[in-house]
């Protein structure tokens, strides 16, 4: 595992031709989405916002669990968010992270208690003016 490097931390992300590119990653198709007369062909800044918030969670549970020594056998999550007319213009009014996760029956309240610190420890959600909510669903195989 790597240590984490001094702050302050500094990402760019670079705009060309409908393409975010922050080599060496894989350059990402964006654009706008059908609700605003673009394509479901590339991803939206809404739904990159989502994907942020919910990748997120899950890069800072994994921390709190591998420190915690808790196996986690599944994970899967998925963001829903609501972005509702406005004035003067529109803005998300709620952001539910859904998570389904299996981890040994010995386990389980562990890995809610570490689900929900990880959620109020998120650098994402705490950058955000929507409130972000979380719905587990912890179990055991």
């Amino acid at each position: 595992m790597s240590k984490i490097a001094p702050f302050p931390h500094r990402y760019t992300v670079h705009l060309a031709d409908r393409q975010l590119v922050a080599p060496p990653r894989a350059p990402i198709a964006a654009g706008s989405p059908p609700q605003f007369g673009g394509s479901d062909d590339v991803w939206s800044p809404e739904e990159l916002l989502v994907a942020a918030a919910l990748e997120c969670l899950w890069t800072t549970f994994e921390a709190y669990a591998r420190h915690d020594a808790l196996t986690v056998q599944s994970w899967s999550g998925t963001g829903v968010a609501v972005l509702e007319k406005g004035s003067p213009v529109p803005r998300f009014t709620s952001i539910t992270l859904r998570v389904e996760m299996v981890v040994a029956e010995s386990d389980v309240e562990r890995a809610r208690r570490l689900l929900q610190t990880a959620e109020q420890r998120c650098i994402i959600s705490h950058a955000l003016n929507v409130p972000v909510t979380l719905e587990p669903i912890v179990r055991s195989p």
